[in-house]
């Protein structure tokens, strides 16, 4: 029968009895058998083991390549970090240096403040006793003035009172026109 399986790359072609075949027209040809070329063993040719070899090798040294890669963008990345906080911190230091220079300044407003604070109490010191004596004359007479206004206002109360009394005023009834 037909085998198609593949060897090497090559199909088998049917076995077939030539034993019986009709060998007329080919007796000046010369039948061989089909015999399978040699092809080299890899592992037996110098060129192609070298080309494996280089071909190792380059993957090994792509390996390495790819871990030191690794490592110096590691160190690299490092390297920019600590630059950036090297910037930070003296970023920082001109800021602290700034604010205390801030804090310099306010203190020395603070000390003018309370100096003016002290010049002011002793004006208000001054002025408390060049004043008091008219202070208390002034007082004195709010006092009088207030006694005054007790008796104004208690007279008065008698003298409203009266007019209910003897005339039949009634204050809520006081029209525009009445003459007391």
């Amino acid at each position: 029968g037909w085998s198609w399986a593949v060897m090497g790359g090559q199909k088998n072609m049917p076995q077939t009895d030539v034993s019986n075949a009709d060998h007329s027209r080919a007796r000046n040809a010369t039948v061989k058998a089909y015999v399978r070329p040699n092809i080299k063993k890899p592992e037996d040719d110098a060129t192609i083991a070298a080309s494996r070899d280089r071909i190792k090798k380059e993957r090994e040294n792509a390996a390495t390549a790819l871990m030191f890669s690794g490592v110096t963008g590691g160190i690299t990345r490092k390297e920019l970090l600590i630059k950036d906080l090297r910037k930070d911190i003296s970023s920082l230091k001109d800021g602290w240096q700034e604010y205390e220079d801030q804090c310099k300044l306010l203190l020395a407003k603070k000390r003018d403040y309370m100096e003016k604070i002290k010049e002011h109490d002793a004006w208000c010191d001054n002025f408390d006793n060049l004043i008091g004596p008219f202070e208390a004359q002034y007082d004195a007479c709010k006092a009088s003035v207030k006694e005054s206004y007790d008796f104004a206002k208690g007279k008065y109360k008698e003298s409203l009172q009266k007019l209910v009394d003897d005339f039949g005023y009634h204050p809520a009834f006081k029209r525009w026109f009445d003459e007391f």
